[in-house]
């Protein structure tokens, strides 16, 4: 090695002692994180001091609707967990690389496997109170090497709260990845095997994900109608059925949005 590289290398780690030059950590390729529930929800998060890490993280709907709503991968990654713990409840844990992870706990059930590759915005399970719970919420954390950080989601960090209803986050996860988009809605919709055809089966009140959406019969109660139908999965029933646009808590007369105001895309 020649003199000019050895006075390189002793002014870098001169700087680098200095503070003065950063170097590449693992905390650097952090995914970006979103909230772990629908598009457009915003719930309530606090940790409290029976947790092992101030980090992690508690959150629920300030409705109350809080139970059965969809839990949601925060981002891409491997499924390297799906168990039922006496502690835990029903929880999954995903890999994300670079020795990232995010757990999802208390759920009321689980719909992924070890080893399920999944997107975010996948649907891992949903919310519930099982395990050492003492009321309906998820229990959230992301780890880096083993050790739980301050969580982030959509670039900012999440505040150190110790109890709900002093910081609220609206999740911005949106982009699911495999064409699904949430949306509310105010009443367990009829599902139909065509648009405005025979009854199949009942998409439950909440908030649930659709495909896209095609023009048909109306459907009006009083001043209120809509001739969108939007392709889902039903609760009850067949895959691949229509439910009414009518049946949207956030909008208005012949409009088909989802949660984040953007129009569901035509079939």
């Amino acid at each position: 090695m020649n003199l000019k590289r050895i006075v390189q290398l002793l002014l870098l780690a001169t700087l680098v002692a200095a503070g003065l030059v950063g170097v590449p950590t693992s905390a650097m390729a952090a995914p970006g994180f979103q909230m772990p529930i629908p598009c457009g929800l915003r719930w309530t998060t606090a940790t409290h001091s029976g947790h092992a890490s101030q980090w992690m993280l508690d959150m629920v709907s300030p409705s109350g609707a809080t139970r059965g709503t969809p839990v949601l991968a925060s981002a891409g990654g491997t499924v390297s967990a799906s168990l039922l713990s006496s502690s835990g409840g029903h929880m999954v844990v995903i890999d994300h690389g670079g020795g990232w992870q995010t757990r999802y706990l208390h759920m009321d059930r689980r719909d992924v496997a070890v080893g399920n590759v999944v997107a975010q915005g996948r649907q891992i399970g949903t919310v519930g109170n099982t395990g050492d719970s003492t009321g309906p919420h998820l229990h959230y954390e992301q780890k880096l090497n083993g050790t739980v950080q301050q969580s982030w989601f959509n670039g900012h960090a999440v505040p150190l709260t110790w109890s709900y209803n002093q910081h609220f986050e609206t999740s911005a996860n949106c982009g699911a990845g495999d064409g699904k988009f949430w949306v509310d809605t105010f009443a367990d919709a009829p599902g139909h095997s065509t648009p405005g055809g025979t009854q199949t089966g009942t998409l439950y009140k909440g908030t649930n994900y659709v495909f896209c959406k095609v023009w048909g019969p109306e459907v009006r109660v009083g001043s209120a109608y809509n001739h969108w139908w939007m392709k889902t999965d039903l609760d009850v029933g067949p895959a691949n059925q229509w439910v009414s646009a009518y049946y949207l808590s956030r909008w208005g007369n012949d409009e088909a949005k989802d949660n984040n105001g953007r129009d569901l895309p035509n079939c």
